[in-house]
């Protein structure tokens, strides 16, 4: 008794769980990151402005095997929020 209970209660629940926290793994995993010259390219700046504004906190880097990353989502918000401006020539 106690056997079909777990079986037909408990396992589809647990299943759903492991999926839930299976997609949400996923998801992290999938994170997108601009190269220093795409996100200079898309902010409109140079290399030297761009290294300014990591320096000034508006812009977090991640160094990781030699190259220098942002945060794809982290800089799209932060370009639609006008936390960091794109220069206009």
């Amino acid at each position: 008794m106690i056997r079909g209970f777990v079986k037909n209660i408990l396992k589809p629940i647990i299943a759903e769980a492991i999926a839930e926290v299976g997609a949400e793994v996923a998801q992290r995993s999938e994170k997108r990151y601009y190269t220093r010259e795409e996100a200079c390219h898309k902010l409109k700046i140079g290399t030297t402005t761009f290294y300014r504004l990591a320096k000034k906190g508006k812009i977090t880097i991640l160094k990781l095997e030699g190259k220098t990353l942002v945060d794809a989502d982290e800089l799209d918000e932060a370009i639609e929020t006008k936390a960091v401006f794109r220069y206009q020539h």
